[in-house]
């Protein structure tokens, strides 16, 4: 007999490193962000983005497994483990926050004393 308390989520994975026609570096072991040209940064800085909402996902799917759970001591698991997995995410979005600010402004920096005339 299936249990219909059992359910399996499946979360999406990316299928392809090209994104709008740019290839997007590996997400784990990327190329240094210096050599990235600005949309390589911005679809790097992107797919951190999704792989944080893909982590948020798998938080909220244990959350609730952990209401749906049938013994205590399941539950008991499911929540310490969801507690563990949403203080590390909590850690790494702020520490991605902290990337993107500084991608931001090095490409800022960047703009600024690049030696191009608007005007012309």
């Amino acid at each position: 007999m299936t249990d219909d308390n059992n359910k399996v989520v499946k979360l999406r994975q990316p299928t392809s490193n090209r994104v709008a026609g740019v290839v997007v570096d590996d997400p784990i072991q990327p190329k240094s962000l210096l050599n990235m040209t600005d949309v390589e940064q911005d679809m790097f800085l992107q797919s951190l983005r999704d792989r944080r909402l893909r982590a948020a996902e798998m938080i909220k799917a244990a959350q609730h497994a952990k209401h749906q759970a049938s013994s205590i001591a399941s539950a008991i698991k499911l929540e310490r483990k969801a507690e563990q997995a949403q203080r590390q995410y909590d850690k790494a979005n702020k520490a991605l926050e902290r990337l993107e600010e500084m991608l931001y402004d090095l490409r800022a920096l960047t703009l600024q004393h690049a030696d191009i005339d608007i005007g012309k």
